[in-house]
């Protein structure tokens, strides 16, 4: 039977709709996973056909299990949505399928730091400075003054670091010589890039790439919350773009999976305007998670997580819009630790008019806190209107009447 498998899986959002799709499509879904959830879960994943739980830090331990699965099923792809995964499924899938996924470009895109070099002193690319492993910290700094114009604020981060982890903004020396430290010693075989902070809008291009063909599925705004960290509660897709700017996006959009060489796969790229040009923040071999698929969905009518299946299967997608609609995803969190004891107003807001649905992730009993990475949103609240603002009041009114009750 041709089959799909997938590396790894939430229980929720894009990495669990690429699942679903992959049975709406007919195939005979594997998943490789050493998530023992999953497994006590079993029947909450009734797309699944067959779960292989294993250590998903063995490569050889993956491989192997993708051997035994060819000797009964007929393999069409490998794939994962998961961060971590994406580069190495390309690889099996490659390997094993016969496809021409850029695998790659993949693993430049999954290293921060290998995302500055390649872009090189392109318009889009940022300044930074890099730490290297091997470096001392004071070595760093007595060389700093002269190696570049760039002055405070500053982002630190680890090349490997997303959604919002091990991701920091400084404005001083002693507060990059305090993340530098703690940076160092919490990876210390790790390199870390120092780059120049970009204050202005950003927006997520959502990109799928055939045979060369580059595609932009949705270009979306986002709402970011400066707290500790960069967290984005607030995701806008509407027809309202200006097309200018929207032109300006596709066109730097373009060149920078040109320089990738990125020719079959799919992508989301972080751009942030500076007052002049559209810089790249970063890029992220995957669609971007959470309600990102279902926030297309609603916009445009198609399923993308189908489509980006379809590039697996050496198939062209299909971004046909059947509606164009303001769609705005107001997500959650909360503002002390604790407990949840349980959560007020889900029944309100889910009868707001306009809304489309509102997802509580956490289950009673488990432990909140503010956000530090994207993984402390705690649910969304999706929303339609007839225009982009109105989408996104409707959202944030929605959200507001939902409270988690916490025991501190």
């Amino acid at each position: 039977m041709n089959a799909i498998i997938f590396i790894e899986t939430y229980q929720s959002g894009s990495s669990r709709e690429g699942v679903r799709a992959a049975k709406k499509l007919g195939y005979k879904v594997h998943l490789i996973t050493s998530n023992k959830k999953i497994i006590e879960k079993k029947d909450a994943f009734p797309e699944i056909d067959e779960i292989h739980f294993l250590n998903t830090e063995d490569i050889l331990e993956i491989e192997e299990t993708i051997s035994k699965i060819a000797e009964i099923d007929s393999i069409s792809c490998v794939i994962s949505f998961i961060d971590a995964f994406v580069q190495i499924a390309a690889n099996f899938s490659n390997q094993f399928c016969g496809t021409n996924i850029s695998a790659e470009s993949m693993k430049i895109m999954d290293d921060k730091l290998l995302t500055r070099l390649k872009g090189g002193n392109k318009e889009y690319s940022l300044s930074h400075f890099i730490l290297k492993k091997d470096s001392h910290i004071d070595q760093f700094f007595r060389e700093f003054p002269s190696q570049s114009p760039i002055r405070f604020p500053l982002i630190v981060k680890l090349p490997k670091s997303c959604g919002s982890k091990d991701v920091y903004l400084v404005n001083s020396n002693m507060e990059l010589t305090q993340r530098l430290e703690f940076l160092r010693d919490s990876s210390p075989t790790s390199d870390i890039l120092i780059e120049k902070f970009v204050d202005g809008p950003q927006v997520i291009v959502e990109a799928i790439v055939y045979n060369g063909k580059i595609e932009i599925s949705a270009i979306i705004e986002q709402q970011i919350t400066k707290q500790e960290r960069f967290i984005v509660t607030g995701y806008s897709l509407s027809n309202e773009l200006d097309d200018d700017y929207k032109h300006s996006l596709i066109k730097v959009s373009q060149e920078i999976l040109q320089d990738m060489e990125f020719k079959n796969g799919n992508c989301h790229l972080e751009l942030r305007h500076d007052g002049e040009k559209w810089r790249l923040i970063e890029a992220n071999p995957r669609i971007s998670g959470g309600v990102m698929n279902k926030l297309i969905n609603e916009a445009y009518g198609y399923n993308y997580a189908e489509q980006i299946l379809k590039v697996y299967l050496k198939e062209p997608p299909t971004l046909s819009k059947t509606k164009e609609e303001c769609v705005y995803a107001q997500y959650l969190t909360v503002d002390t630790m604790g407990e949840l004891l349980r959560v007020t107003g889900r029944k309100k807001a889910e009868k707001t008019p306009g809304v489309v649905e509102v997802y509580i992730k956490p289950k009673k009993g488990q432990f909140l806190q503010p956000p530090l990475a994207m993984g402390h949103r705690y649910g969304y609240v999706l929303a339609k209107g007839t225009t982009k603002d109105e989408a996104k009041q409707i959202a944030i009114k929605a959200a507001d009447l939902i409270t988690f009750i916490l025991k501190s």
